[in-house]
């Protein structure tokens, strides 16, 4: 008898050990290439990004900057697995993408007053760090576009957009390749390890005489 219920109890140990690591595994973001090249290292157009981590939101209205690049909203992704990377290195992982989906200007009243809000969808644009693929390229980083305007419809591949427009990431982005320091949500997890940032009881705008002061400016500066 003694001997069957040993048994019975490491069984039962080993059903709850697996279902730990089962439980586990399915917490873990798995090692996953979400940028697909063609042959021609065009990169396919990502799918189902919108379920990735978003990064954050950029407004920039064409009411207040007749000449701005990107009117009007941008919506951007960035894949789980470079995420957890990010948080848990401090660095962009090779494989690293980055969707940026483009949005026209909506409605500029709600409920709580006069504002910009997002109208509809119109393109969806791509970054991938890939230094194999892209050895040219600063930090391998490459850029991609899918509208066309002329048939109204996204194209299914993108070639590589190189210079036209790595020239503005690699002088103005905070690390040479990520406008970053638009997005408080990179910004808190970078390096940050286990755990998630967001469950922090911390928050640096929660004081009432708030003003924007360059706060990733300062938070780069002592990573380093």
């Amino acid at each position: 008898m003694l001997a069957i219920t040993l048994v019975t109890a490491g069984i039962v140990s080993c059903s709850e050990e697996n279902k730990k690591s089962e439980s586990a595994a399915a917490n873990t973001p798995q090692e996953k290439q979400y940028a697909v090249f063609d042959a021609n290292d065009n990169l396919i157009r990502p799918k189902d990004y919108r379920s990735w981590i978003f990064m954050g939101t950029s407004s920039t209205p064409k009411s207040e900057d007749p000449n701005v690049i990107f009117p009007d909203f941008q919506n951007v992704y960035i894949d789980p697995v470079s995420f957890a990377y990010w948080k848990k290195h401090g660095e962009w992982r090779e494989g690293t993408i980055i969707v940026k989906e483009l949005l026209r200007a909506g409605d500029t009243n709600s409920s709580v007053g006069r504002g910009h809000f997002q109208g509809a969808h119109f393109e969806v644009a791509a970054q991938v760090k890939d230094s194999k693929r892209f050895p040219k390229m600063h930090n391998g980083w490459n850029y991609f576009g899918y509208a066309d305007f002329k048939k109204n419809k996204l194209n299914e591949t993108s070639m590589p957009l190189g210079v036209k427009c790595s020239s503005c990431h690699n002088t103005t982005a905070v690390d040479g390749d990520v406008f970053y320091q638009f997005y408080p949500v990179i910004q808190a997890a970078k390096g940050y390890g286990d755990g998630n940032p967001e469950n922090e009881n911390t928050r640096l705008g929660l004081v009432a005489d708030y003003k924007y002061k360059a706060d990733v400016i300062d938070f780069v500066k002592k990573q380093k």
